[in-house]
């Protein structure tokens, strides 16, 4: 059970720092990652999914794995469709960054939550 509380800790902690970020200053990230702010409403959007699902969900998921399975699952769902549609958007580079790394390295950060979410997912209560 701990690993899954350390697993739900670090979605929850690293999409509130992400989906802050993204939420609400899209501005700077696009810079740091020297992509052009054309189309940051989408940032904005996935900003406050993170936050409130991956992140907030995440934590309150934490304090009782086995009695907050159902919004577990939910979670761990965000994740694995937000880690295969970025993973997607890389492979396809459907990104105007240039600094691949900001990009790249969120996608490696969200393989291993989504992944560690799968194996320490909780079993159901009988």
């Amino acid at each position: 059970m701990d690993k899954t509380i350390f697993t739900l800790k670090i979605c929850g902690w690293s999409s509130i720092a992400m989906g802050l970020v993204f939420l609400l200053t899209p501005e700077w990230y696009v810079n740091l990652e020297g992509a052009n702010t054309e189309n940051i409403a989408w940032l904005r959007s996935l900003g406050a999914a993170l936050l409130a699902v991956n992140g907030v969900g995440a934590l309150i998921a934490a304090r009782d794995p086995v009695g907050e399975r159902s919004l577990y699952d939910v979670v761990m769902l965000a994740s694995i469709l937000e880690t295969l549609s970025l993973g997607w958007s890389v492979l396809e580079w459907e990104f105007s960054a240039t600094e691949e790394m900001f990009v790249t390295g969120p996608l490696l950060v969200s393989i291993f939550v989504s992944i560690a979410l799968i194996l320490y997912r909780p079993d159901p209560v009988s």
